[in-house]
């Protein structure tokens, strides 16, 4: 009897956290999930590369908040150890995390973190959750350059061990998936002809000038024969059209870095809380596989009121440790809580509303009308 009152305890709390969702119930456990067959072999132990000087052209890299991959399907989604709130926060988390690799690595200009893609990024790198629940990390990592090339389009899986927890000192229990994606794209960066590479900051510059003054600066990208966009020749160094590209560009990573200060508190303030989720979510899937073989063995086997059936009640009773104030932080997603940035530019202060994904995109048509205005172009 107490033993079910402490389940259904936990299965409240968990409740709490989905908001919507339900918490894995031990009748309804589910084994591992059919991908995992799929999936690549785990990356296993890896060294981060790092360079002693930055390559030269050390190219700049925009990271996009990650697609959470929730299933259209949303029925039942707790029992597969997915929910929807936390995955939306893992998109954002991961690309931070991401991004201290790659900054480590000292192979990068600037590396930033966008709610949204950027059209005329110099080097872009995307990513989506194929699965997490803090045993297992797989994600789908696609990187393409300004000029349409892709870089990187792999699957990256890494399982945790019950060494990598509890999480200390700023650790990361798949920090070795993180350096596999930086060290993979070092080594793409050095697959590439130098000429091309030196062509890309320009070549992103003018897409973007493509895109606010398609008539004036037609002539200077094409699209070659494989898609690709191709540089055909530049503006002179004084064009007056182009110093207006340019400071709207600057404006406009005048507003990301703003952007990537919310991502690195979004980060800072979610780290512990989700290590901890981490943790009893392996606990969890372990426990969810093990109760899933117990099952298909108990005609024979008879598991119940044994130890190990002990054991496993306990098990799924640990949750209720994590208290409701910390399931609420780590669930906290930017869509609603991204408080109103105001910036000022040239000379007026504009206040954005709304997501950052709304709010970057706001921006952005600010930055066309003010070039419009500016530019005389109608």
């Amino acid at each position: 009897m107490y033993h079910r009152i402490a389940l259904i305890h936990c299965l409240g709390l968990l409740l709490l956290l989905a908001g919507c969702g339900s918490a894995p119930a031990p009748q309804t456990a589910q084994p591992l999930p059919p991908a995992v067959q799929s999936w690549p072999p785990s990356v296993g132990s890896v060294r981060l590369e790092v360079l002693a000087q930055p390559p030269q052209p050390a190219l700049d890299l925009a990271l996009v908040s990650f697609d959470p991959g929730i299933p259209e399907q949303t029925a039942g989604l707790s029992r597969q150890g997915i929910f929807p709130d936390i995955r939306k926060a893992e998109a954002r988390y991961m690309p931070v995390r991401l991004r201290q690799l790659l900054q480590e690595s000292n192979a990068w200009g600037a590396v930033r973190v966008l709610p949204e893609p950027q059209p005329a990024a110099v080097l872009q790198l995307e990513g989506k959750i194929l699965h997490s629940d803090g045993r297992f990390l797989v994600l789908q990592i696609r990187a393409e350059d300004a000029s349409g090339r892709i870089w990187l389009d792999r699957i990256y899986a890494d399982e945790a061990q019950a060494s990598d927890y509890p999480v200390v000192g700023g650790g990361d229990p798949f920090i070795d998936l993180y350096r596999k994606i930086a060290n993979d794209l070092l080594a793409e960066y050095r697959n590439q002809a130098h000429a091309e590479l030196q062509q890309l900051p320009e070549l992103a510059l003018l897409r973007q000038a493509g895109d606010l003054a398609p008539d004036y600066f037609a002539g200077f990208v094409a699209e070659d024969a494989a898609g690709r966009q191709q540089l055909l020749r530049l503006p002179a160094e004084n064009d007056p059209m182009l110093a207006r590209v340019e400071l709207i560009r600057s404006q406009e990573f005048r507003f990301i870095d703003v952007v990537d200060e919310q991502y690195v508190d979004l980060y800072q303030t979610m780290q512990p809380t989700y290590d901890l989720w981490r943790q009893y979510g392996r606990e969890q899937a372990l426990y969810r596989e093990d109760y899933a073989r117990r099952l298909s063995q108990r005609d024979r086997a008879g598991a119940r009121g044994t130890y190990a059936a002990m054991e496993q009640t306990y098990n799924a009773f640990k949750w209720s440790k994590i208290q409701q104030q910390d399931l609420e932080d780590l669930a906290r997603g930017f869509n609603n809580e991204v408080l109103p940035t105001v910036l000022d530019v040239s000379g007026s202060v504009y206040r954005l509303n709304g997501s950052l994904e709304s709010q970057y995109d706001e921006w952005r048509e600010i930055l066309r009308e003010i070039f419009r205005l500016e530019s005389g172009l109608q």
